[in-house]
């Protein structure tokens, strides 16, 4: 008798524990679902259904000041979606030096697309200058999802396009204007950086050294 009651004890809470964890789960993806919905309206994507391999895949994640989100060299499918906070995107020389490509704000999508298109190791690094909160998800299972959602490849494609333009944007600009031109560049177009980035990390990110940096500065205050 005390064998049996224990056995449907045992029963009982494992019940209740799996029944706990999907609530758990269910809960979870709701969540995420949340915070993903703005991301999907920009896009025009309809809401996702809960059995939606893209949505079961997200995960919310944070990082430190200075933590890294991708280092060189890492094979990893990964992209953030960013809800907080800030990063640069950086390359890294033979002889040791870091050359900024990119910052992302809130609300931008960011990750080794073209090592994950690939399936090559990441060129470059991003690094957390803020505390960040993100939504994070393979590349794969978006891409599969696409594969059958017309909305979903269309968001794709907008990503990349948006991408290319911005560096197309920001060669231009380093390939034809001078100093003073890429510093006010700078301010017509990422006007928040200087109040929230190191002035050698702008440096780096407009080509130029931080003394001449500092002068533009000046000048521009007077």
């Amino acid at each position: 008798m005390f064998i049996t009651m224990l056995l449907v004890a045992s029963f009982i809470t494992i019940t209740f524990l799996l029944c706990f964890s999907v609530y758990n789960l269910a809960m979870d993806q709701l969540d995420n679902m949340a915070l993903f919905a703005p991301w999907l309206e920009r896009w025009g994507i309809p809401d996702l259904n809960s059995n939606s391999t893209w949505l079961q895949a997200i995960s919310p994640t944070t990082f430190a000041v200075d933590d890294y989100l991708v280092h060189a060299g890492d094979v990893d499918d990964t992209l953030y979606l960013l809800q907080t906070g800030l990063v640069r995107l950086f390359y890294t020389t033979s002889d040791g030096r870091e050359r900024n490509k990119a910052f992302f704000r809130p609300g931008q999508l960011t990750g080794p697309v073209s090592a994950a298109m690939t399936g090559s190791a990441a060129p470059f690094s991003i690094q957390a200058l803020e505390p960040v909160k993100a939504l994070s998800f393979p590349y794969e299972a978006m891409a599969l999802e696409a594969q059958n959602k017309l909305p979903i490849a269309r968001a794709a494609q907008q990503m990349l396009a948006e991408a290319f333009i911005r560096n197309e944007q920001r060669e231009a600009m380093l390939l034809t204007c001078n100093a003073e031109q890429r510093y006010q560049w700078l301010l017509d177009n990422e006007a928040d950086l200087p109040q929230r980035v190191a002035q050698f990390q702008i440096a780096s990110y407009l080509g130029i050294d931080p003394v001449s940096l500092s002068r533009l500065k000046r000048k521009n205050s007077q």
